[in-house]
C-alpha cells in the first residue's frame, strides 16, 4: 500500500451509507481515479476541510491499495471552488457538461496532466465570465484531440480517401465523400471554411471567438458526434438537444 497527494477536480460525488461518500476526481498527476471518502457527510464530527462537491478543487491524500479501483481518500483541502457557476444556470450548465465529458472519455488512472490544466483553465474562464458557447466548443475540441476521439476530418470515413470538404456525419465519425454519402443519406454538406474554423478552435490555446451562426452551428454538430459516438447518453447533452429543438437552424 502506498500513499499519494495530489490535486484533484471532482467530477462525481455520491452518498455511500450514513456518513461516508464516494468520489470521481479527475487528478493532475494520477488520471482519473475513484475514492472512497469516510465521514465525510458526518456533520457531528467533521474531519474535512471540503466536502468534496463536484465541480471544486481539492488538495486530496489517498492510498494506493493496487488490489481495486477505488482508492481510500484520508485528507481532502478545498484549494478552489469558482463560486461564480455555482450562482449563474447557464455557467453550470456549460461547466458540468465539461465535466460530465471528463468522465465520459478518460480512462481510470492513466496520468492526463493536460486533460487536467485544460479542465482547471475551462472553469476559471467560465467563473471570471467569459462567454459559455466559445468555452465550450474550445474544450470539447481541445478534448476530443487529447483523448483520440476527435472527429475524422482530413479523410472520408468511407473510402479513407483524403479530403479538403465533403459531407458531415456524426454517426460515422467525420467526413463522408460524395461516392461515399449513400452510407448516410442525412450528412451534411461542410465547406473548406467550416473545417478551417474547426482547426482554428482546436489549435487555439484559448477560445475562439466565431460568428454567433457558425458558433451555434458547431456546437449543434459537435453535440450530434457526442450522441453517436459515445457509449452511454450525457444528460448535458439532452439539455442542449432539448433547448435547440425550440431553435431554428443557424445559417452559417
Amino acid at each position: 500500500m502506498s500513499i499519494h497527494t495530489t490535486d484533484a477536480i471532482v467530477l462525481r460525488h455520491y452518498p455511500y451509507r450514513e456518513t461516508s461518500a464516494l468520489v470521481t476526481c479527475l487528478t493532475d498527476r494520477f488520471g482519473k481515479l475513484k475514492g472512497l471518502v469516510k465521514g465525510l457527510r458526518d456533520q457531528t464530527r467533521p474531519r474535512y476541510r471540503s466536502a468534496m462537491e463536484p465541480l471544486t478543487l481539492n488538495r486530496i491524500v489517498f492510498y494506493d491499495t493496487r488490489t481495486s479501483s477505488l482508492h481510500l481518500i484520508s485528507q481532502c483541502d478545498l484549494l478552489q471552488h469558482w463560486p461564480q457557476i455555482q450562482t449563474d444556470l447557464e455557467r453550470a450548465v456549460a461547466a458540468a457538461s465539461c465535466v460530465e465529458l471528463v468522465d465520459a472519455l478518460v480512462e481510470p488512472e492513466e496520468p492526463q496532466p493536460q486533460m487536467f490544466r485544460l479542465l482547471a483553465d475551462t472553469l476559471a474562464r467560465l467563473s471570471e465570465g467569459a462567454q459559455t458557447g466559445p468555452v465550450r466548443i474550445h474544450f470539447m475540441l481541445r478534448l476530443l484531440r487529447l483523448s483520440g476521439f476527435h472527429p475524422q476530418l482530413d479523410e472520408c470515413t468511407g473510402c479513407s480517401h483524403p479530403q479538403a470538404d465533403g459531407y458531415w456525419s456524426p454517426r460515422h465519425g467525420g467526413l463522408l465523400c460524395a461516392s461515399c454519402l449513400h452510407e448516410d443519406p442525412h450528412a451534411q454538406p461542410l465547406g473548406a471554411e467550416w473545417l478551417d474554423a474547426i482547426e482554428r478552435c482546436t489549435d487555439a490555446d484559448h477560445p475562439v471567438d466565431l460568428p454567433e451562426a457558425q458558433r451555434e452551428l458547431m456546437q449543434r454538430r459537435l453535440d450530434e458526434f457526442l450522441r453517436h459516438r459515445l457509449d452511454r447518453p450525457l444528460k448535458t447533452l439532452r439539455l442542449n438537444a432539448a433547448r435547440f429543438a425550440t431553435e431554428p437552424l443557424p445559417v452559417p
